[in-house]
């Protein structure tokens, strides 16, 4: 009999249940995000609370949320990147290097 690669689980975040269809090698992965999500929102309610004219509702707060998420993610990719120019310049000087005192 073969496993089923995939499983349903429930997450939970803001109050409200998402089913969701993973691997089950990622399972961990989803329910440390949403964990990671539902903290945040918590953070946002209790920072910022909106004033008398504008309250904040759950879609504000997952707004603030996701766009936090995105920018690390964009920081992460920028050092990411940064950091593979680096290796290749560094290469590209050892190659060069090799080739001077080879000859």
């Amino acid at each position: 009999m073969v496993m089923d690669e995939h499983l349903i689980i429930n997450l939970r975040v803001a109050d409200t249940r998402y089913p969701l269809r993973v691997k089950r090698q990622e399972e961990e992965m989803y329910r440390r995000a949403a964990d990671e999500i539902d903290y945040k929102l918590g953070q946002y309610r209790n920072y910022f609370t909106g004033d008398s004219s504008h309250s904040l509702r759950n879609m504000d707060y997952m707004a603030m949320t996701a766009i936090q998420a995105v920018a690390e993610k964009v920081e992460q990719q920028l050092r990411a990147e940064s950091f593979e120019v680096k290796v290749k310049n560094l290469t590209k000087e050892l190659d060069d290097y090799l080739k001077g005192t080879v000859k």
